[in-house]
């Protein structure tokens, strides 16, 4: 019943709410995909890539880029393609990151955004700079409805909708995979499953791969709905946003950093009303998470309940 209800509101959203809401909504949507991907990495595969933002900034300039250069391009194949740049880029910076563990994976993951966060700056015959560059919001085809303007606001939400739900199902299903629990079991025990026989680095890989493609796509979706790119989002900034979120909605549970996004994206638009600092207040609550709620909001509704992809040996089932 609670899942209809969900589904529900969320199709009714731009009949609800008036436009400043539904961008909101939209807003919420591409971070709540950006979350879910860090979490594949953070809550799922052991690995804390505090440079997560750097797959997601490649997405956002390969879309960008397409957008200004090739106008009339497709835009499913636009995100297609988006998803594809992110799979490369995240084989090719997990290659290296899950060599290593704990604090020095971190620390390598911030490298390589730091790299490409340069390459963005320098690099202003191609990405414009500091300057940032702006696209054109392109149409959609569909070849039953025709051509539908995304200009129109509810017609942008339905298509993030659309397509962050594709993408969140498929992780969905993906960690369902022997290969999804592969990666749960060699974070709780990577020595014993090496000698079990599992292929430790090829399956971390795996993981890093899979969540450049979520990155992607929702730096993809991020364009399109912002309609500019700039080498802010290629900052460590926003991989401690998709930290806090995965981490005040709760690490543990699948939807749980979808639910952090949510009440991220609505507290600080709520609190940026009332003070310029809104940052103190979220850092207050993100301690006080830490302190006292570990398994982050979702767990307040799950009565502290672990679900089976994350017991370990000493939780007790409820």
């Amino acid at each position: 019943m609670g899942w209809i209800v969900i589904v529900a509101f969320l199709l009714l959203v731009p009949l609800l709410f008036r436009e400043t809401r539904v961008n909101l909504a939209i807003e919420v949507l591409i971070y709540a995909l950006f979350a879910i991907s860090f979490n594949l990495l953070f809550g799922y595969g052991g690995m804390l890539p505090l440079g997560h933002s750097a797959l997601f900034g490649v997405g956002a300039y390969c879309t960008a880029l397409i957008c200004k250069h090739v106008p009339g391009f497709p835009l499913p194949l636009i995100i297609l393609t988006a998803a594809v740049s992110g799979l490369i880029a995240g084989a090719l910076i997990g290659f290296f990151c899950v060599r290593l563990k704990g604090t020095y994976s971190a620390l390598l993951s911030i490298a390589f955004q730091m790299f490409l966060f340069a390459v963005a700056v320098k690099w202003v015959s191609v990405t414009n700079g500091d300057d940032g560059m702006g696209v054109d919001r392109p149409d959609l085809y569909l070849p039953v409805l025709g051509t539908l303007s995304l200009m129109r606001i509810s017609n942008l939400y339905y298509l993030t909708l659309t397509v962050v739900s594709i993408a969140v199902a498929a992780c969905y299903f993906f960690l369902k995979t022997h290969l999804g629990n592969s990666i749960v079991c060699i974070r709780e025990r990577d020595v014993r499953a090496s000698f079990l026989g599992y292929n430790v680095f090829l399956t971390k890989l795996t993981a890093y791969a899979a969540a450049g493609v979520l990155a992607a796509i929702a730096g993809g979706l991020f364009v399109v709905f912002q309609e500019i790119v700039a080498p802010s989002i290629l900052g460590i900034d926003l991989s401690l946003s998709a930290a806090l979120m995965a981490v005040i909605g709760g690490y543990a549970a699948f939807l749980g950093p979808a639910l952090g996004a949510a009440f991220y994206v609505v507290f600080q638009d709520t609190v940026a009303r009332l003070t310029a600092h809104w940052f103190i207040w979220m850092g207050v609550l993100f301690i006080a998470v830490v302190l006292y709620f570990p398994d982050g909001l979702l767990g307040l509704f799950k009565n502290r309940t672990i679900p089976a992809a994350h017991r370990t040996k000493g939780d007790k089932v409820k």
